[in-house]
């Protein structure tokens, strides 16, 4: 929605996305990998938890660069005379940050019919990167609170807190990294009904890899542990149980790339999460489950004017209990990077995967979502973007959709290095139909609007 959930890989209250370090700038493409399933925390990196991009953990989204380098973006080009310093302690920098936005939500029910509120949304984070010719090592502190001033049942509070690093080793790297995550599902999020409040969740993940390296080739076999706690709430005053959802995932993974050239590389993973929930479901038993995807990809910039970034395969979930049957889909993660001149980056991307349902009357569903972005340097200081996005939740063995569509636009006016001021708007339509709209995923039109002043050191 605002500042601090587009920090946490946020849009809107939705879901989140993960990238990567920026390792990439200054090690070359394949030092990219060296980050899969590590918390290289800085300011410009993120990790965050459910729905991640795995496309964008495999295969950087954003080549840094100061002027109009091949493959360098109006979103990751540096800005050596706005971009803030940070603090320096020897090898140790430190970048605090403040934002303090205020608009308006004209529908913050998620509701046929539309309740607004002005809101106050308050984003404070704080990550110290350390770094030397053989480790990197980070952490960070956040927290985002949004208040709407007059539905004060649906204010919430995020924060996240995560340390991690790599270690180099010879030409190989061991990659280590913690992140804990209390979130909140809004009503305003596709899989969720009119919730009377948000509800918090919390997500601990620990991650580990080693990566080596033979020459342009490098195997990286990685583990990944992620424990999730729900709390339960109310829709229109009947509970609405969430504790079905608790549940331990084991996620070992091999991931193999290779360097055709610099910006074009190839990535081959296959992943076998293995879930085990805590408690039976209202409807029926466990939903524990075993999903094996296998992927290939490619990252190629064409002519340093189009890059295609393309990760596909597919995914199975079979269940342990014959009470629910197997889900499988074809997957697939794709962007194509459009730079028709150095002050124009046009981004189209899609994303097919499969995901465990909110809802205690359904098993699962895939979710296919389409997104269009358009960022203009219109200014030195003064960047413009425009964007759309449409998802679609098909829930498995016929049991309905959902569809959410969201489009906006936005300025940002950098003033100097320590202050930014951004404006932006937003508007949603979510439909929903079949049996889930029967449980109350009903649809609605809403439109957020904010104006965000930023403090940087």
């Amino acid at each position: 929605m605002g500042a601090a959930l587009r920090w946490l890989g946020l849009t809107l209250h939705g879901h989140p996305n993960v990238t990567i370090s920026d390792r990439l700038g200054r090690d070359g493409p394949l030092a990219a990998f060296a980050a899969i399933l590590a918390a290289i925390l800085s300011v410009a990196t993120g990790a965050t938890p459910a729905r991640s991009q795995l496309l964008d953990q495999l295969i950087n989204p954003d080549i840094p660069g100061i002027a109009g380098e091949p493959g360098v973006t109006v979103t990751s080009r540096q800005r050596p005379d706005y971009d803030p310093l940070g603090v320096r302690f020897g090898n140790v920098t430190v970048r605090p940050e403040l934002r303090e936005s205020v608009g308006y939500d004209d529908n913050v029910n998620g509701s046929s019919r539309a309740q607004g509120s002005a809101l106050v949304e308050t984003d404070a984070r704080v990550a110290a990167k350390y770094e030397d010719s053989q480790s990197t090592a980070g952490a960070r502190l956040s927290v985002d609170d949004v208040r709407y001033l007059s539905k004060s049942a649906q204010s919430f509070t995020n924060w996240q807190a995560g340390l991690g690093g790599t270690y180099l080793v010879g030409r190989d790297t061991l990659s280590l990294g913690y992140d804990h995550f209390n979130l909140s599902q809004t009503p305003r999020d596709l899989d969720v009904p009119q919730l009377d409040q948000p509800l918090a969740y919390r997500l601990d993940l620990l991650r580990a890899s080693y990566k080596a390296v033979f020459s342009r080739l490098f195997v990286q076999p990685g583990i990944a542990l992620a424990a999730y706690s729900y709390d339960n709430g109310t829709v229109g005053g009947k509970p609405y149980l969430q504790s079905s959802r608790n549940r331990l995932v084991a996620t070992p993974s091999v991931t193999v790339g290779y360097e055709l050239s610099p910006r074009r590389n190839l990535v081959f993973v296959v992943r076998d999460a293995v879930a085990s929930y805590d408690n039976r479901r209202i409807f029926g038993a466990k939903p524990d489950f075993n999903d094996l995807s296998v992927l290939a990809g490619i990252d190629y910039d064409a002519d340093g004017i189009w890059r295609f970034r393309l990760l596909g395969g597919y995914e199975t979930r079979d269940f342990s209990s014959r009470q629910y049957k197997t889900i499988a889909a074809p997957i697939a993660e794709a962007a194509v990077i459009w730079s028709p001149t150095g002050l124009t980056t046009v981004t189209a991307s899609a994303t097919r995967h499969i995901q465990d349902s909110a809802d205690d009357t359904t098993i699962g569903f895939t979710e296919t979502a389409l997104g269009l972005r358009v960022d203009h340097e219109l200014l030195r200081n003064v960047l413009l973007q425009a964007h759309v996005r449409y998802a679609v939740d098909e829930y498995s063995h016929n049991q309905g959709t959902e569809s959410l569509v969201r489009f906006g636009a936005g300025a940002t006016w950098l003033l100097n290095r320590n202050l930014q001021l951004e404006t932006s708007a937003e508007h949603s339509t979510r439909t929903s139909g079949g049996a889930v709209r029967a449980s109350g995923l009903n649809g609605y039109d809403g439109t957020i609007v904010l104006v965000t002043l930023r403090l940087a050191l």
